[in-house]
């Protein structure tokens, strides 16, 4: 009886276990053996520099708060790895996430929807491919998660250790609009949890208004990066208001069927409805929240807050969601529809995880494939231009780039100056590298000058699913002619 009693009370903890090691192997299978994607060289680039040049450099040149830079500054030079190891920080972290979103969900709803929302969180293929990248994501959406538990934990009156665990949090919440500004809309969503509950969390309504005064100091840099975001994260169409994190990694072919794009969109949306009304009383629905927001504020504004990746710190309250609906449907005369639901879920799920770790076509550029292109074509007088210029973070110390003469623009305004410097080489070949150009020169004006002016040899294309991902390599040949430069 009593061996019996301890295996029912660790079978609970069998499943985090399965959550944990499904989610350790999907993030860390060949983790550094893909190139850096070019989010990843800036940060390297920006963390190289002294402390106080990173700040200004975050300030005028970015669109997050500077933490993760300093931090990494600092993990450079104590650790000196190779810069893609630095990889397996963050996605390790982002295994906390599954643990809390595990405790938070078995608090609240039971073991079996814990189990479920803890597996479909370390099977999600947008957080599965952002968590293998050295970036703030990963970080924000485990921190988003803990924080979250820990002020159930904090709020448990039996809790002997409230003190520390309060401690905890409150450095938690300081951190996290310093991580990402998703971050603060996170912590004044917490702050209005705990006026709901304020004989409880009262503690944490200092720890949170204490998170908002330490951001003060940096808004002299925040306004300069708002009014950049008008540029670079414009809100182009309505389009843009519906997010693909649902529909991340699934087969091309599905993506061409017939209102694909709808079906996902009303899934997830009666997915997170439903969850909300049996948690209505829980935490979830102030997690979820913030998504109206980020709706909101984009209309207002024009900059664009629904990208995906903005969106990551609330898919473990998706999760949740997720988990409590089916943990529902078993209980009731539906369990074999809940079961078998269960199994499209999490069998569309292993597809797209499948694709986004194993099949290139669903990963970002590959840097190494395209030095590799460029060594077994290229002259020793060759020039490249990278276009946008932030490839160069990335390739610039590779076999095939390090030797050439390279223009790398960076802004709109160097977009004048590079023709100008191209047209400089007359005689000589020019390799065009393009990669997300919309950043930079939206028009493609560079690309557009050397086909007006010289004969080109090679056109190639790194073939991915998302435009934004896609390499496309042209080599020119000298130059035949010199129209005036135009706008």
């Amino acid at each position: 009886m009593v061996l019996e009693t301890k295996r029912k009370a660790l079978w609970p903890y069998f499943w985090l276990f399965v959550a944990l090691a499904l989610g350790a192997l999907v993030r860390l299978w060949d983790l550094t053996g893909q190139s850096l994607f070019i989010d990843e060289g800036f940060v390297f680039h920006v963390a190289a520099q002294e402390p106080r040049q990173i700040l200004m450099t975050v300030a005028h040149g970015d669109f997050h708060p500077p933490l993760f830079y300093l931090v990494t500054h600092y993990l450079i030079n104590g650790l000196h790895w190779p810069l893609w190891d630095y990889r397996y920080i963050t996605a390790a972290f982002s295994l906390t996430g599954i643990a809390a979103t595990w405790a938070i969900t078995r608090r609240y709803f039971g073991d079996t929807a814990a189990a479920i929302a803890a597996l479909a969180l370390a099977l999600d293929p947008a957080l599965v491919i952002w968590d293998r990248l050295y970036r703030m994501y990963a970080l924000v959406v485990a921190l988003t998660a803990v924080s979250w538990w820990l002020l159930l934990v904090c709020a448990d009156p039996a809790n002997k250790r409230r003190l520390l665990w309060w401690v905890i949090y409150g450095v938690t919440a300081i951190a996290l609009p310093y991580l990402h500004y998703v971050g603060a809309i996170v912590v004044a969503s917490q702050f209005t949890y705990a006026v709901t509950r304020k004989p409880m969390l009262w503690p944490a309504l200092l720890f949170d208004t204490a998170a908002g005064v330490a951001l003060l100091p940096w808004l002299w840099a925040l306004r300069i990066q708002f009014h950049q975001a008008h540029y670079v994260l414009r809100l182009n169409s309505s389009a843009d208001l519906i997010p693909t994190i649902p529909a991340y990694g699934v087969p091309e072919n599905w993506m061409m069927l017939p209102h694909f794009d709808f079906v996902v969109s009303i899934s997830a949306l009666v997915i997170l409805v439903a969850g909300l009304w049996i948690g209505r009383s829980t935490l979830l629905p102030f997690w979820l929240a913030p998504i109206i927001l980020h709706i909101l504020v984009s209309l207002a504004t024009g900059i664009n807050l629904l990208l995906p990746r903005y969106l990551y710190a609330y898919v473990p309250a998706y999760c949740i969601s997720i988990g409590v609906i089916s943990s529902a449907l078993l209980q009731t005369k539906y369990r074999v529809a809940a079961v078998a639901l269960l199994a499209v879920f999490f069998g569309v799920r292993t597809i797209s995880v499948y694709d986004v770790v194993l099949v290139p076509y669903y990963q970002f550029p590959d840097w190494y494939q395209v030095n590799a292109l460029v060594l077994s074509k290229e002259a020793g007088d060759d020039v490249i231009v990278l276009d946008q210029g932030g490839e160069y973070w990335v390739v610039n110390q590779f076999s095939a780039f390090r030797h050439h003469a390279l223009a790398a623009p960076l802004l709109p305004s160097q977009v004048d100056p590079t023709i100008k410097w191209l047209r400089g080489h007359p005689k000589r070949r020019i390799w065009y590298i393009e990669n997300q150009p919309d950043f930079v020169d939206s028009q493609r004006r560079i690309e557009h000058d050397l086909s007006r002016t010289r004969p080109r040899i090679e056109a190639l294309q790194q073939q991915r699913i998302f435009a934004e991902d896609v390499v496309r390599i042209m080599l020119f040949g000298p130059q035949i002619s010199t129209p005036r430069l135009t706008k």
